[in-house]
C-alpha cells in the first residue's frame, strides 16, 4: 500500500482585507477579553486548548489565539505588545473569506473596491494608510509536516500515519495557531512585518475550508493585518 506525501503550505506578504467580521454564536471569547490579560493567561484558557471542531469553529476564539502567539514573539524579544483593533481584525477575516470563496490566495483581491491592503483596511474603517499584512493556508488537522500518510481513500474516511491506524487528530485552537505563526517567523518577510517595531496594532482573520486537491483535507486561511 503507498502512502500519500503531503508539504507544508505556507504563503504570506504584505496587503490588507476587506469588509466587515461576524462573531461566531455562543464564542467563548469576545473582544472585551482583549483587556488585561496576558498571553500567558489566555493560553492557560481551557477553551483554547480545545479540539477544533469543524462543523462549529469559534474563529473569535481561534483568531485571538493567532493574536496572542503573534504578540508573544514580540515580548519575548522585549518589544511592545500589539494592541488588538476590531477593524483590521474585520478586515483580516473578510480577505480570508474572500480567499477562500474566490479561489484565490494573493495580497491584491479581485473584491471590486478591495483590491489592495490600504483600500481593505480604509474600508473597515482603519484610517491610517501605513498598514502591512501577512496571509497563509494551514492544514487543520495535527499533520507533521513531511510525513507519509494515508488518505481517506485508503483508509475509509481519515488521514493516519499508518494503514488504518490512529486518526490524526484536529488542531486545538492554540496548536492551530501556533503552526501558522510558526510559519511565519520561518519566513524573512513574514517575521519582519511581526516583529516590526513601528506597528502598534493588529487584526487577525481566519476562514476554514476543505481542500478538494488533498481529499477534502480540513484547512484555513489565515490573515494578520498590521497598522501604525
Amino acid at each position: 500500500m503507498k502512502t500519500s506525501r503531503i508539504q507544508w503550505i505556507v504563503f504570506i506578504v504584505f496587503a490588507v482585507a476587506p469588509i466587515s467580521f461576524v462573531a461566531a454564536q455562543q464564542s467563548a471569547w469576545s473582544p472585551d477579553h482583549y483587556i488585561g490579560l496576558t498571553s500567558h493567561e489566555f493560553l492557560d484558557l481551557p477553551a483554547v486548548n480545545a479540539e477544533i471542531d469543524f462543523a462549529a469553529i469559534d474563529y473569535p476564539l481561534l483568531q485571538a489565539a493567532v493574536f496572542y502567539l503573534t504578540n508573544l514573539e514580540r515580548t519575548n524579544r522585549g518589544m511592545a505588545s500589539l494592541a488588538y483593533s476590531p477593524e483590521l481584525e474585520a478586515a483580516a477575516h473578510a480577505h480570508s473569506v474572500a480567499m477562500r470563496d474566490r479561489g484565490f490566495f494573493s495580497h491584491t483581491s479581485p473584491v471590486p473596491g478591495m483590491r489592495s491592503v490600504q483600500d481593505r483596511t480604509r474600508a473597515a474603517g482603519f484610517a491610517n494608510p501605513a498598514v502591512g499584512e501577512n496571509i497563509a493556508r494551514s492544514f487543520g488537522i495535527a499533520y507533521e509536516a513531511g510525513r507519509g500518510v494515508y488518505s481517506p481513500v485508503q483508509n475509509g474516511g481519515y488521514f493516519s500515519y499508518s494503514y488504518r491506524g490512529e486518526p490524526i487528530p484536529p488542531h486545538s485552537y492554540r496548536s492551530a495557531a501556533a503552526a501558522v505563526v510558526e510559519q511565519w517567523m520561518g519566513s524573512p518577510g513574514h517575521r519582519a512585518n511581526i516583529l516590526r517595531s513601528e506597528y502598534r496594532h493588529l487584526g487577525v482573520g481566519a476562514a476554514h475550508f476543505t481542500d478538494r486537491s488533498f481529499y477534502d483535507m480540513d484547512s484555513f486561511y489565515f490573515t494578520q493585518n498590521f497598522g501604525r
